[in-house]
């Protein structure tokens, strides 16, 4: 590396002038501290201001819902898989987490992976839906589900897609290469 040129400019008090480029040095920027971490993977939500007692009526609405959906069906199917479960309460039967066991809570917030479940100690609980097995009880009836079929969002579970036609690589024909004749006209 060459050094910077300068020039003295005796009108400027003797200044020196850089010439060349510098390179700026990068401050880093300040760290984040776990809890905003915690609270940004959790879709914003602070546990700090989260009661249960008040989002039962979250929940009664949504036992509204689902017995609605309920009352529409002779049988409960797949359908169910494309339900919105915000608001209700799902208890983990199953996950490969054993720390999560046992937990239930009401559904705050659903994500293409997990559920953020607030417990009855307004506590507020990231759950990951693969590998996990759910349940949930409503009019006496025990209702189970399985993460792994949950891996999308409510909406876009309940989405109907169209089926459009593709055309196939490779056409299979009937005849042999060896059967056919080549006829070459001039």
């Amino acid at each position: 590396m060459s050094e910077p040129t300068t020039s003295t400019n005796r009108k400027d008090g003797g200044r020196y002038f850089l010439f060349d480029a510098t390179k700026k040095k990068i401050k880093p920027g300040p760290k984040k501290t776990a809890p905003q971490s915690i609270i940004k993977r959790a879709g914003g939500l602070s546990s700090a201001s989260l009661k249960y007692s008040d989002y039962i009526p979250l929940y009664e609405l949504w036992c509204g819902y689902f017995s609605e959906l309920l009352s529409s069906m002779k049988q409960p199917d797949e359908r169910l898989l494309k339900t919105d479960y915000h608001g209700c309460i799902l208890y983990v039967t199953d996950s490969p987490n054993s720390s999560q066991l046992g937990l239930y809570g009401i559904v705050l917030h659903e994500s293409k992976s997990t559920f953020q479940l607030l417990t009855k100690k307004d506590k507020l609980v990231v759950i990951q839906k693969e590998h996990t097995t759910f349940q949930f009880v409503f009019q006496n009836r025990v209702f189970t589900l399985f993460g792994d079929a949950l891996g999308q969002r409510s909406f876009a579970r309940g989405k109907k897609f169209k089926g459009r036609l593709t055309l196939p690589f490779f056409l299979p024909t009937n005849e042999s290469p060896s059967s056919k004749s080549v006829t070459s006209e001039a």
